[in-house]
């Protein structure tokens, strides 16, 4: 059993404010993840690429078909299942590297990236170890980790939000353009860690728009056609 099999996914936004207009987006999706493996999404803009990623998070739920996961317990269809289960594999299972952080007010940089593994019960000693690791190699000064990061710049937004996402090591991992915001260095940074996660049996997915690291990350492309 893959570590994702998606099957048959189809899904459609009605706006209602605009007259309940309906507007496809995913129709007939199928594909599968293996443990190790980077799938990236291909296609052009609109054919629902971030909403099939945020699908296999359970943001959005399909209107048909399945997405098994692969969890502790064996595999569920996120599809079917009852949400306080679908947090606990978001927690246990899923990890999520969006373009945006969400900034909380007041809460540091430290607490925030720290938070993904306490709640998981870890011992601090060994939360503190991995949160000081992925702030160092995502080359943010430590002079930052006491401070809210709601006044950084969007490159440090960005390593904040990379570094609380992998705190866990997820069995799977979805990449919604990690590095769009971020310089030839700190791309290098997120790149290798991306890699070390295949290398340890995440399965991941990803949407790269830089050419060379979708060539360097991608076992194999999943292209998406326009749903309309």
């Amino acid at each position: 059993m893959p570590s994702i099999d998606v099957r048959a996914v189809t899904k459609t936004f009605i706006l209602h404010n605009q007259g309940g207009v309906q507007l496809p987006v995913l129709r007939d999706v199928s594909f599968q993840v293996e443990a190790g493996e980077c799938v990236v999404l291909d296609g052009p803009s609109g054919t629902g690429k971030s909403t099939l990623l945020k699908m296999l998070y359970g943001n959005y739920r399909a209107d048909s078909g399945e997405i098994w996961v692969r969890t502790g317990e064996g595999v569920e269809d996120l599809v079917a299942v009852h949400p306080h289960r679908l947090l606990q594999i978001r927690r246990d299972t899923i990890g999520f590297v969006s373009q945006f952080l969400r900034v909380i007010p007041r809460i540091s940089t430290w607490d925030l990236v720290c938070e993904p593994l306490r709640r998981q019960g870890v011992d601090e000693s060994r939360v503190a170890a991995r949160a000081e690791a992925l702030l160092t190699r995502l080359n943010l000064p430590q002079s930052l980790w006491s401070l809210a990061p709601a006044t950084f710049s969007g490159g440090e937004q960005q390593r904040v939000n990379i570094a609380r996402s992998l705190m866990v090591e997820y069995p799977i991992l979805l990449l919604d353009e990690p590095t769009a915001s971020l310089d030839a260095v700190n791309r290098e940074a997120v790149a290798l860690l991306i890699e070390e996660a295949r290398q340890r049996g995440a399965a991941v997915v990803g949407i790269f728009h830089d050419e060379q690291l979708r060539t360097r990350l991608a076992d194999r492309l999943y292209a998406l056609e326009s749903a309309r």
